[in-house]
């Protein structure tokens, strides 16, 4: 059951990998590198310094896309996905291989990526994540659904 289960969710990524990112999506991945070359204070971790830019990734926004598309529809803000799939198996199932991924979340009524984004550096886990250093590919989504617009990145180290 739970490899038919990854195969549809494979299936389902490649069916959306020739989605192009959105200005929202865009301004997200922007805003984010922005932010990571000029270093941030981030809450309850202090002064973060200035790290590497990230890379575009299009099997990071599959990744990203397939946890937008779940909140959005559920209105679920988890890290939990459809099927009960982890940040991990979702990159995994998009052809993300690395050591170390992460993915940050955020859910509204509209569409205002500058509010996602000042709401991570506003959260003491979300900046350090996403200014953490040794992440250099990314990929972004933003879907609007029932029950709300979801923002979703998905961030790694280099490929194992």
């Amino acid at each position: 059951m739970r490899a038919r289960f990854l195969t549809t969710l494979a299936a389902l990524a490649l069916l959306g990998s020739a989605h192009a990112q959105s200005i929202a999506e865009r301004q997200l991945l922007t805003r984010l590198n922005q932010v990571r070359a000029q270093g941030v204070t981030c809450p309850g971790s202090g002064i973060r310094p200035a790290s590497g830019a990230l890379a575009y990734s299009a099997p990071h926004a599959q990744a990203a896309r397939l946890q937008a598309g779940f909140m959005s529809q559920s209105g679920r803000v988890s890290h939990t996905g459809a099927g009960g799939t982890t940040p991990r198996v979702r990159a995994a199932s998009t052809g993300v291989n690395a050591v170390s991924v992460t993915e940050i979340i955020y859910m509204n009524g509209g569409l205002n990526p500058a509010q996602a984004m000042q709401w991570w550096l506003h959260s003491p886990v979300h900046c350090y994540w996403m200014t953490e250093g040794r992440y250099t590919r990314a990929g972004a989504s933003v879907i609007r659904g029932t029950h709300g617009t979801a923002y979703v990145i998905v961030l790694s180290s280099e490929p194992r």
